[in-house]
């Protein structure tokens, strides 16, 4: 069962930052996990919430700021002192590490401008520029993003459908929106589905799995993939093929 770091390493290092990301890739993991969303100028930057407040020593809607404001913020400090300074990543910034690791690339895009294509495109360009498409998993909860994506025929990325409870009719609905997996909130609710999904060969990553109980029960489920906070526990517990990641552990 492969092992996604959920925007990093984030037990030991602050969420969706170069920090969080590189103590990640130093335990054997097969991919991370990162959030996409777009600044006042266009710049897709690695962030999760609508507002900087909870992460960073600013204040206000992320989409209200230049990415040269952003990279004024402190996006370390609220975690611990010694990560004070790391800096909120651009897209660009993560893609020219990522592109040197054995690690898939599970990018969320946040729900997108209600005009989101040429953003998107320059988006999913960039990342084909990179050498990368055919390592990006594209998730979203905005499953038009998707429909979008596969009209365009960008055909080296796998594009996954996010959702927090299980839909009764999931393989008809997958194949509508034209998603390859899905990406789903563990639960056992949604426990009761995930046998026929692997049976019918859909890739299915369970989120956000912290527990070793629940990694075992998944394990026993044929779920493809856990996302989870801790890497480190993870790992060891399912251990990973060998890839080339680096070698400081936090």
């Amino acid at each position: 069962m492969e092992v996604i770091a959920h925007r990093g390493n984030t037990f030991y290092a602050p969420e969706n930052t170069m920090a969080a990301f590189l103590s990640a890739a130093s335990y054997n993991i097969s991919g991370i996990e990162l959030d996409v969303q777009w600044t006042k100028d266009g710049v897709p930057v690695v962030f999760h919430d609508e507002k900087v407040d909870r992460t960073t020593n600013g204040s206000g809607w992320i989409r209200s700021f230049t990415y040269r404001e952003l990279r004024q913020l402190d996006a370390g400090s609220w975690f611990a002192g010694r990560f004070g300074g790391e800096k909120i990543p651009s897209l660009q910034e993560v893609l020219e590490w990522m592109k040197g690791e054995d690690i898939t690339l599970h990018m969320e895009v946040k729900k997108p401008p209600r005009q989101f294509e040429e953003l998107l495109d320059m988006t999913l360009g960039m990342i084909e520029n990179h050498g990368m498409a055919h390592k990006t998993v594209v998730s979203t909860f905005y499953h038009p993003l998707l429909t979008y994506m596969a009209g365009q025929k960008r055909t080296h990325f796998q594009r996954a459908f996010l959702t927090k409870t299980p839909l009764f009719r999931g393989i008809r609905y997958l194949n509508s929106i034209q998603a390859h997996a899905i990406h789903i909130r563990h639960s056992y609710q949604a426990m009761r589905f995930y046998p026929l999904w692997a049976k019918s060969g859909i890739p299915v990553r369970a989120y956000t799995i912290n527990r070793e109980k629940e990694a075992l029960r998944c394990k026993r489920l044929n779920v493809t993939s856990i996302i989870t906070d801790d890497p480190k526990t993870m790992t060891s517990l399912f251990p990973q093929p060998e890839q080339s990641h680096g070698e400081n552990k936090i």
